[in-house]
C-alpha cells in the first residue's frame, strides 16, 4: 500500500474512533479501550552519545570514554519536549569538529529538521543551530567534502528524491544544488530513499540508498563519474542487499586504512533494534561484494542503550577516534499524546 494512503486511512480511522467515543455512547467501551491503548503508546525517542578511543574498532564501543551526551527531554512534565536527537554525523574541517544531527519536537505538525554544533577541544561545544529545514521531514544529515566544497545529503523521503545541498563558509547553512536521483512513489513503496550517502572510490561516486517495498528494505546502489553534473546510473547488481536486518544503512560507509565497512541498522522486528557491520570486499562499476563482519555490536538493555540504537559514525580528530551513536528509549509523553488526540478531534471542528 502507498505509505501516504496508508497514513491517510489510519488517520481517518482514528478520527472516526474519536468521534464515536465522544458522540456514540454505545461504542464507548470498545473505542475507549482502543483509543486508550493508542494514546498511551510509548514513542520511539532518541538521544546522542559520542565516545573517544585511541584505536579503531567495533568492539565494546559503549564502554569507551564519553565525550558528549545529548539526553532526551523529560517527557513527563515538559511542554513541547524535544523527542528526538538522532542520526549523528561527525565532520572535521580546519581543526574544528562538527556534529550534524536530526532534531524533532513533539507537536501536531512538527517535522524533523537538521541542526549543528561544533567544538575545537571536545570539551566546549557551541550552542546548536538549525542548518536546514524544509516543509518535509528531514533526518540523516550525511555531510562530506569534495574538491574543496562541503555538501550534505539529507534524508527527505517524502520528496521521493535524493537531494544534494552545498554548505556556506562556516557550515551554518545549506542550499539546494540538484537532485541526484528521483522516482515516483508507487503502491508498493512505503519509504522512498532512506539513509542515502555517497562513497567516492577510484574516481567514481557511489550512492547508497534504501527503499522499502511493502515494508521490506532493498539497498539500492547507483554510481556516477561527476557529482554535480553526472547522471547517477543504477548499479547492475542493485539491489545489493535485501531484508530488514541488513537492507537499511545505519550510517555512511566507513573507510579505515584499506578497508570499507557498511553500517546497517536492524529493523526486522521493530525500528532501531541494533547496529551491525558489513565489510565491503569489492566495489566497482560491475561488481559489489560484502560479508557480515560483526552482528549487533551494542549490548541492548545496558546503559543508555535501553531500547535500541540505529546509527554509528566514526571520524578521527585530534589523534582520537570518535564514535557517534544514538540511543533509543521507548517513553510516553503526555504532550505528544495530547497532540495526537487534538489532531483527530480538530477534523470535526
Amino acid at each position: 500500500m502507498n505509505f501516504y494512503k496508508f497514513e491517510q486511512k489510519k488517520s481517518k480511522y482514528l478520527n472516526r474512533c474519536v468521534f464515536l467515543c465522544i458522540f456514540a455512547p454505545r461504542y464507548k467501551f470498545v473505542m475507549h479501550k482502543w483509543l486508550f491503548k493508542r494514546l498511551f503508546k510509548k514513542d520511539e525517542n532518541f538521544g546522542i552519545v559520542i565516545y573517544q578511543s585511541d584505536v579503531f574498532g567495533f568492539d565494546n564501543i559503549q564502554d569507551l570514554d564519553i565525550v558528549l551526551k545529548c539526553d532526551i527531554d523529560n517527557l513527563w512534565w515538559k511542554w513541547k519536549p524535544l523527542l528526538t536527537q538522532a542520526d549523528p554525523f561527525l565532520f572535521v574541517k580546519d581543526n574544528v569538529l562538527y556534529l550534524f544531527y536530526e532534531k524533532l519536537y513533539a507537536g501536531i505538525r512538527e517535522k524533523g529538521h537538521l541542526a549543528m554544533m561544533k567544538t575545537t577541544d571536545l570539551k566546549n561545544w557551541s550552542e546548536p543551530i538549525d542548518v536546514l529545514a524544509l516543509p518535509c521531514h528531514l533526518s540523516f544529515p550525511f555531510v562530506f567534502e569534495d574538491k574543496g566544497d562541503v555538501y550534505m545529503i539529507p534524508e527527505s523521503s517524502e520528496l521521493d528524491s535524493v537531494g544534494l545541498y552545498k554548505a556556506n563558509e562556516d557550515l551554518s547553512q545549506f542550499t539546494f544544488v540538484r537532485k541526484l536521483i528521483e522516482q515516483p512513489r508507487t503502491e508498493d513503496i512505503c519509504f522512498n530513499y532512506c539513509d542515502s550517502h555517497i562513497l567516492k572510490k577510484d574516481g567514481l561516486y557511489y550512492l547508497f540508498t534504501s527503499v522499502s517495498y511493502r515494508w521490506k528494505y532493498d539497498l539500492e546502489l547507483y554510481y556516477s563519474d561527476d557529482l554535480l553534473t553526472g547522471q547517477f546510473k543504477k548499479h547492475p547488481l542493485s539491489p545489493v542487499c535485501r531484508g530488514n536486518e541488513y537492507g537499511r544503512c545505519g550510517g555512511s560507509v566507513i573507510h579505515n586504512n584499506n578497508d570499507y565497512y557498511r553500517i546497517t541498522q536492524d529493523c526486522h522486528d521493530r525500528y532501531g533494534e541494533n547496529v551491525s557491520i558489513m565489510k565491503v570486499l569489492g566495489l566497482d562499476r560491475e561488481s559489489y561484494v560484502e560479508e557480515l563482519y560483526k552482528r549487533n555490536i551494542f549490548r541492548i538493555g545496558e546503559g543508555v542503550y535501553r531500547d535500541g540504537v540505529h546509527q554509528l559514525n566514526i571520524v578521527k580528530f585530534r589523534n582520537k577516534f570518535l564514535y557517534a551513536t544514538d540511543f533509543q528509549h521507548l517513553e510516553w509523553s503526555w504532550f505528544q499524546s495530547l497532540s495526537k488526540l487534538l489532531r483527530h478531534i480538530t477534523v470535526f471542528l
